[in-house]
């Protein structure tokens, strides 16, 4: 499997970024053409809508949800068209894992980047960047204008997700390797501490995410990276009860592995870290329940008895069970083997570096 060096700009003004995902412009286009995807037709479409920018996503880390929407249900045959008076439809909502922290591991890959003093904007339910100061590239100063920044770097890629993303290891500044270069494993491993992903994880500002395409030999890397992120959190003590701007690592405030109960979504929102592969599948289910109850108040012209209070998990392995790989062990188990639910008790077993997962 070899990998594909692509030269380009950054952009963050304007834009959406986050811990692990950026816009992307490619110097040469036609390299886009050099990476073996299934989904070549979303990317395709994505890159033509955006004027041959693109939101790349980070490979190997998973950051802080900063304004996650889950997707929407469709409605069942039988209340298709109906309404009901005082009774609205749940909305998806944005919803955000620790706004600060969020912030804090997004301002650190921004930082790599070159780009400092971001001014966030808030617009309907889109948050973006106005302003910052970029120190990077050919255009520097307070940049105000959409794609006014070119920040110079190059990624290195093999694959597009299922949104469309190509899935890219982040590097910033120049390298004497050429455009287009074809990369081994082994020559991408020897370059990967250089990357914006291992060096997020590395600082505590992002989780592992592991899925089965990644290669042994980076994985490794970023589990090494992982340890260490989590050891010097220990020396920085439990987070809990200290304001935001103390807290310098996800670790400090995680809640996974610990265990957490989840009376509401605040705790998930505002108090504790959970692996955002776990909040996303939360919110997924509460936003069910809720279009549940919403589309039986349409059956019934009422609202249903019995309104569960919080977040009900009972069904949190209703949608999706799927098997995940525990490096630890050398096997194979459903994820419900790896995560306890308990009441609205949540607990892994398992670190997220221990594991590898099959799907999204």
């Amino acid at each position: 499997m070899n990998y594909i060096l692509i030269k380009g700009t950054y952009h963050v003004v304007g834009q959406s970024p986050d811990a692990d995902s950026v816009k992307f412009r490619a110097s040469n286009p036609k390299l886009w053409q050099q990476i073996d995807t299934e989904n070549r037709a979303i990317f395709e479409r994505r890159i033509a809508e955006d004027n041959g920018v693109i939101q790349l996503r980070l490979q190997g880390i998973d950051a802080l949800e900063t304004h996650y929407s889950p997707p929407t249900l469709p409605a069942p045959e039988d209340v298709k068209g109906k309404t009901l008076a005082n009774v609205t439809e749940p909305k998806t909502g944005g919803y955000k894992q620790l706004t600060a922290m969020g912030l804090r591991s997004t301002a650190e890959l921004l930082k790599m980047l070159g780009v400092t003093d971001a001014k966030w904007r808030t617009f309907g339910t889109s948050t973006y960047i106005s302003e910052a100061n970029v120190s990077a590239g050919t255009t520097t100063g307070l940049i105000k204008t959409k794609l006014g920044d070119s920040i110079p770097g190059y990624i290195v890629c093999n694959d597009v997700e299922l949104n469309g993303r190509p899935l890219a290891w982040v590097f910033t500044g120049t390298t004497t390797l050429a455009d287009g270069a074809s990369l081994t494993v082994q020559q991408l491993a020897d370059m990967l501490e250089q990357s914006a992903n291992y060096r997020l994880l590395r600082q505590g500002m992002v989780y592992p995410l592991f899925f089965m395409t990644l290669s042994a030999k980076l994985r490794n890397k970023l589990i090494a990276a992982t340890y260490l992120a989590q050891d010097a959190a220990k020396r920085l003590g439990d987070g809990a009860g200290l304001p935001p701007e103390k807290i310098s690592s996800i670790w400090q405030i995680d809640g996974s592995v610990a265990g957490m109960a989840i009376g509401s979504l605040r705790v998930l929102t505002d108090e504790k870290a959970l692996y955002p592969y776990l909040f996303r599948k939360v919110i997924r289910l509460n936003y069910r329940t809720q279009m549940e109850l919403y589309w039986e108040s349409l059956r019934t012209l009422r609202v249903p008895d019995n309104v569960p209070q919080g977040v009900d998990l009972s069904g949190f392995f209703r949608d999706a069970n799927p098997y995940v790989f525990v490096i630890s062990d050398q096997d194979f188990v459903r994820l419900d083997e790896v995560v306890q639910i308990v009441g609205n008790q949540l607990r892994m077993t398992k670190l997220p570096q221990d594991l590898v997962l099959m799907s999204s």
